[in-house]
């Protein structure tokens, strides 16, 4: 890859990983609400998730059997009202905060939404059609590529999950402004990716 391709891909990839998005948002939202060690389940479901889906879009492109417009427009719906979703669970949160494995920040939550977040799939899509397949096209390099983009992708989400650990006493001065802005901007993403 030539320096100038590298240091576009590296350009894309981190900006992509650190801006706003589902991941990121409910990230910080989970950090702030309930701290770095009960919110790893859906942490450690959004990287887990997304290094399928990194995976999925690798062989996808490398098969030359990219995904239809169609489908990624039912996906883009999908992905909005499960984006919707998340963003009435982020703005009207359960008080009551379980100890029982089922708590909202869970697994499965995180994992699930890699599937219909159309920002990680666009980003996978573009960084392997556009960087990496014109470039190298061997399985192992391919995998490396998946890897990478998975740690660059969850890197984001982490430094967004202790951003909200770390503002956590000041931002519980106001939980429900705080937790209505994280919704909004979670509506928001719902709306950007339909439009």
């Amino acid at each position: 890859m030539p320096t100038t391709v590298l240091s576009a891909f590296l350009t894309f990839t981190m900006i992509t990983a650190f801006t706003p998005g589902p991941n990121n948002i409910l990230a910080f939202s989970a950090g702030n609400q309930y701290g770095l060690k009960k919110c790893s389940p859906i942490i450690a479901g959004i990287c887990t998730g997304f290094l399928c889906v990194m995976a999925l879009c690798g062989m996808a492109v490398v098969s030359a059997s990219a995904v239809s417009e169609h489908v990624i427009k039912w996906m883009r719906y999908i992905g909005s009202i499960y984006i919707l979703w998340l963003a009435w669970k982020v703005a009207f949160p359960a008080h009551q905060v379980s100890t029982e494995s089922s708590i909202y920040p869970g697994f499965i939550r995180g994992f699930v939404l890699q599937f219909i977040n159309i920002k990680i799939i666009i980003y996978g899509l573009t960084a392997f059609s556009g960087f990496i397949i014109p470039y190298y096209n061997s399985s192992i390099a391919i995998s490396a590529f998946v890897i990478i983009l998975s740690i660059v992708g969850c890197s984001g989400v982490i430094a967004w999950t202790v951003a909200g650990f770390a503002l956590q006493k000041i931002l519980q001065k106001h939980p429900a402004v705080i937790n209505s802005v994280m919704g909004i901007m979670l509506v928001a993403c719902a709306i950007s990716i339909i439009i």
